[in-house]
């Protein structure tokens, strides 16, 4: 008589028990709130190295600049720098076309000297415009010249560990490159999953974050 086809066979297994489950229940809570502090807190960390130049890079709001101002008043910077492409809104009407425009015009408005601010615009960049902005820098810098070896780039917020990465890969290697962290008015920052714009803006920073360390290989030209 032919032997039985088995599809199936006996097992035994682990299963947690209710006070596993609470243990495992805890443990990933504790995970997710030791994430929820530490996230913000390294995307953000301030870093300056002094610089000869400070940066600002995009579209920065008002007490941004200011506080730009307030630091090279009170520091030894020789120049600041201001960079960024095309605005996104507003452009077909807008006499200032660009984001490096508008941050250059709100510091002459300030009452910042016009001989100690460079404005480098990019144009109409869609991707890597952070990086964009570095080469513009990059270039600027080795087109006039320039005896510089280090540079401080000022972001708001979570968008300073990305911003002193890619500075640190697109300048040349001699150009020491720290961050001066401006907090993000926008949402609370310990309490930044109870907003939309707080759980977008770390989300998108840390996630931005791993893909230009992980998966952005580019070419310096």
């Amino acid at each position: 008589m032919p032997a039985k086809l088995k599809l199936v066979r006996k097992s035994e297994c682990y299963r947690l028990t209710w006070i596993g489950r609470v243990l495992v229940l805890l443990f990933f809570t504790a995970f997710l709130f030791f994430l929820a502090l530490f996230i913000p807190k390294f995307l953000s960390q301030s870093n300056p190295v002094n610089g000869q130049i400070l940066v600002l890079d995009g579209l920065m709001p008002d007490y941004a600049i200011k506080a730009a101002i307030d630091l090279y008043e009170s520091g030894n910077y020789e120049q600041v720098v201001v960079t960024g492409g095309n605005l996104s809104v507003g452009y077909a009407i807008a006499d200032i076309k660009t984001m490096a425009g508008l941050s250059y015009a709100t510091f002459i408005e300030l009452g910042f000297e016009a001989d100690h601010i460079t404005s480098l615009p990019t144009g109409n960049v869609v991707r890597n415009r952070t990086f964009t902005s570095a080469l513009k820098l990059n270039s600027w810098i080795k087109d006039n010249k320039l005896n510089i070896t280090k540079i401080d780039v000022l972001a708001v917020g979570c968008h300073a560990a990305r911003s002193k990465y890619l500075f640190d890969r697109a300048l040349d290697e001699h150009i020491a490159v720290g961050v001066v962290v401006v907090e993000d008015m926008g949402y609370n920052s310990k309490r930044w999953w109870q907003t939309s714009r707080g759980l977008r803006t770390v989300l998108s920073e840390g996630l931005g974050y791993l893909y230009v360390r992980f998966f952005f290989f580019p070419r310096k030209h």
